[in-house]
């Protein structure tokens, strides 16, 4: 049996971005062929109204990274009171 290397697929940035124009989430492949959208700070599963992302199909996997990257790109973008 062949073991396969968790990997992280993040969103190129590009230079003179503000940084919440940078992507904090990213796709990874798990060993058994499922896929998790994780913090690419932390490494850990994001979380998506209540359920972590994780044991997905790839472009499913890719479709919620996107949104989870923009709520977070907004919640940081928001001036705080």
């Amino acid at each position: 049996m062949t073991s396969r290397k968790n990997y992280i697929v993040v969103g190129k940035s590009r230079s003179g971005t503000q940084p919440y124009e940078t992507d904090r989430f990213g796709i990874r492949v798990e060993g058994d062929g499922t896929w998790t959208v994780s913090d690419v700070f932390t490494g850990w599963p994001a979380d998506y109204v209540g359920r972590f992302l994780d044991g997905l199909d790839k472009g499913v996997a890719d479709s919620l990274c996107d949104v989870v990257n923009a709520l977070d790109k907004r919640r940081r973008a928001t001036p705080r009171r």
